[in-house]
């Protein structure tokens, strides 16, 4: 297992989620997914986020199962689609259900989101939630995709929410960093998750990200020195900002590097180098798309 402790964050309920998250959207549901699973455990990781979409929840338990580690070791999240959303609650109640006996480790999931706010279902979506967060079935509830709006929206008190989310997950990095979107969230008590936090590597051969990556620098355990690569720079810009980094990769070598980005530290002025990297352009197109995302939805 990888020396060293996880980077944590608290929870309002008292429990912690480990910052570095291994994403799971399209690793494979068959022995090879059940390898790259193992290797990242091996590697350090204790949190898997998955969807009931990615198919491939009943691999992800067997690689947690075949570890030999205990259910207490390990932060998992999955998500309800929105096919079972516009079904309907009893709809979303089996297909959660579902995910938890595809998973078979525990008979729970530590954290379930609403995937996308399917207009005029995901309120019922997120009340039926709550009944199975009641009944023990999900420790914690989340969003996904969550625009202020929609998050004011149910959590209006009209709707009568008990168990508050505590996550919202949205596409974040040094390239689409939203700073009113992250600060909306965590002034509501959220904690924010990146989805496609590496922004799918095409800002590895951007020059700031570059020559910062040249850079050496102390680790805090011992006199060794590392070179951050570009991936390390972007995904300990996100560790920074105090939010849930959720990366994935099928190369054993990456998955250590990631979680050796404790060992590098970005001063403010590098932070504000890496957050000048998202334009007002960048952050329209990215509303836009949204937007455009939930209409169809």
């Amino acid at each position: 297992m990888a020396k060293g402790q996880p980077l944590l964050l608290p929870l309002p309920n008292g429990s912690t989620v480990p910052q570095l998250a291994f994403g799971l959207y399209k690793i494979p549901a068959d022995e090879d997914g059940v390898s790259i699973v193992l290797e990242a455990i091996k590697a350090g990781y204790r949190h898997f986020d998955t969807a009931s979409y990615y198919g491939n929840e009943e691999m992800l338990g067997t690689a947690l199962k075949r570890s030999g580690l205990p259910r207490q070791d390990f932060f998992v999240v999955s998500k309800v689609w929105n096919d079972a959303q516009k079904r309907g609650r009893e709809a979303v109640r089996q297909s959660v259900l579902r995910s938890v006996a595809l998973l078979d480790f525990g008979g729970y999931y530590d954290l379930f989101l609403v995937h996308w706010p399917v207009p005029g279902c995901f309120i019922d979506t997120y009340k039926e939630l709550e009944m199975l967060h009641n009944e023990g079935y999900l420790k914690n509830l989340g969003l996904s995709n969550f625009a202020p709006e929609e998050y004011d929206e149910l959590m209006s008190t009209a709707n009568n929410i008990s168990v508050p989310p505590v996550v919202n997950q949205f596409e974040v990095s040094p390239f689409m960093y939203r700073a009113d979107l992250l600060s909306f969230f965590e002034n509501k008590g959220l904690l924010v998750s990146s989805s496609k936090s590496l922004h799918r590597g095409e800002g590895f051969d951007n020059s700031i990200i570059k020559n910062l990556s040249q850079k050496y620098r102390d680790t805090k355990r011992g006199c060794l020195r590392i070179r951050p690569t570009p991936a390390q720079i972007i995904l300990r810009w996100g560790v920074q900002k105090g939010i849930i980094v959720v990366a994935k990769t099928a190369t054993p070598s990456r998955m250590i590097e990631n979680q050796d980005i404790q060992k590098i530290s970005l001063s403010e002025e590098e932070m504000a180098m890496l957050d000048g990297l998202t334009s007002t352009d960048d952050v329209e197109k990215r509303k836009n798309l949204e937007r455009e995302r939930k209409l169809q939805l």
